[in-house]
């Protein structure tokens, strides 16, 4: 493993140090997509230096396999085709001996998002995509949150632990809100402790970077807050409403997944959960797994505490300004992913002052593809947490879109929404324990939390 991890870094410091008009190979896609560069950030690299191939399904089936999504696809689908045309009007003595894509009509590639949520029935006779241009599927929403996505508002308490001095803002006029993908500039403080293949994000102007021994002392403080926060969250009662929509061909709702529970804790700690609203589940496409329904519980409100640091790769990217707050921004990733075990893998923002989590973006991993003859496939979301009682963030919203792209059958473009409401902090154990025997006297053939595979 070493091994490959260091031939992977190889190859991602040539493709840094390699000439900017140099155009991008197979194996170059390859690199970057293994190594989890940000889709805006190749493409942005393909745009620049273009490609020495041209796409194909495969190629497509590959790459998305590999973590590429719509857009990617769609450029390098566009940069091959420019580069063959360009090789056609060359030169006879220049031309290479490939055919020219006029002589030999190119299937359009599928469209392949990162992979979304759910599993897929199994089904060894389903039809194989087809050549012909898929129906055009709406795009995944941008990372940056618009008018109807939660803000992450002004801190509601002053009493919180300050940011260690090595990191501490200075003064600073208004700064301009999250980077974007348009700003994949990366401030010579992360570069000395993130290697290539993590995301590129740009401090905001007048933020200070800490430095590599203020970076380790934030991951400890961080994640020791988490801890504390977790063991805070299982003193408060709360309700959270789990939905997936399929879309069909013509954007429209083909099917819905829905479960509402009432999330309660004894006073043991113990997790309580109530269904309190699971209508008819008309998914087509998919079905819900017990892979799903644990992300549900643990990976889209994703708490990382002193006890899991030693399973995650955590790597220091910028220092922001999210919102109405600022935050040290750093990639999260499992070091190794043991089986029978949901991880999370992607993005969390750090609010600088209390310095808790106050917003996730990445994907439950791992991608199952050979469970029990299903792909099990999630989507990227996004997850924003509030302070609830002045001192926490607390999960409050999760949202992503995606499209699954299964090898046996077509593509799935769907949505997940998951809300928690309610906070309300219980003091004494009675009233758990109460609510306990009441839903084992007179629950007990509630449906179970996880639906039956359609």
């Amino acid at each position: 493993m070493v091994g490959i991890a260091l031939l992977m870094m190889a190859g991602l410091l040539g493709l840094v140090t390699a000439p900017a008009d140099q155009p991008l190979s197979k194996d170059d896609i390859t690199l970057l997509l293994l190594g989890s560069s940000p889709s805006a950030k190749i493409i942005q690299m393909v745009d620049q230096r273009g490609v020495d191939f041209q796409m194909n399904p495969d190629l497509a089936k590959k790459f998305h396999d590999q973590g590429a999504g719509d857009d990617l696809i769609d450029a390098l689908q566009k940069a091959g085709n420019k580069a063959a045309a360009a090789k056609v009007s060359a030169p006879a003595a220049a031309a290479p001996s490939a055919p020219a894509p006029s002589a030999v009509a190119q299937p359009s590639a599928p469209a392949a998002p990162g992979p979304s949520l759910g599993g897929k029935p199994n089904a060894p006779d389903a039809p194989q995509p087809q050549a012909a241009e898929p129906p055009p599927i709406a795009p995944a929403p941008p990372v940056a949150p618009s008018s109807s996505e939660p803000v992450l508002h002004t801190r509601q308490s002053t009493a919180s632990a300050p940011a260690p001095a090595a990191s501490a803002p200075s003064p600073q006029p208004a700064s301009p809100r999250m980077a974007s993908s348009s700003e994949p500039v990366l401030h010579e403080a992360a570069k000395k402790e993130t290697s290539t293949e993590t995301p590129a994000i740009a401090s905001a102007p007048g933020l200070k970077d800490p430095d590599a021994p203020g970076i380790q002392h934030i991951i400890q403080e961080f994640a020791a807050k988490e801890k504390v926060f977790r063991e805070a969250r299982n003193n408060y009662t709360y309700h959270q409403i789990n939905k997936v929509e399929e879309f069909g061909a013509g954007n429209e709702i083909v099917g819905t997944y829905a479960q509402e529970w009432d999330i309660l804790y004894d006073d043991s700690g113990k997790r309580i959960e109530k269904v309190t609203y699971a209508p008819l589940n008309t998914l087509k496409g998919l079905i819900i797994t017990k892979e799903d329904i644990e992300g549900f519980r643990n990976i889209t409100p994703f708490v990382l505490t002193t006890d899991e640091l030693q399973d995650y790769d955590i790597k220091y990217l910028g220092h922001v300004k999210v919102d109405e707050i600022t935050a040290y921004v750093f990639s999260t990733r499992p070091k190794e992913i043991q089986k029978n075990r949901q991880y999370f893998q992607g993005i969390v923002w750090v609010d600088d002052r209390d310095l808790q989590i106050v917003k996730s973006e990445g994907k439950q991993v791992p991608q199952d593809k050979t469970h029990h003859g299903q792909e099990n496939l999630f989507p990227r979301f996004t997850t924003w947490r509030q302070q609830v009682d002045g001192k926490f963030w607390f999960p409050t919203y999760t949202m992503g879109e995606d499209t699954l792209y299964f090898s046996n059958g077509p593509p799935v473009h769907m949505k997940e929404l998951v809300r928690y409401t309610d906070y309300k902090q219980f003091k004494s154990s009675g009233r758990i324990l109460q609510v306990e025997s009441i839903d084992k006297q007179k629950d007990q053939t509630a449906p179970a939390a996880t639906p039956p595979a359609k």
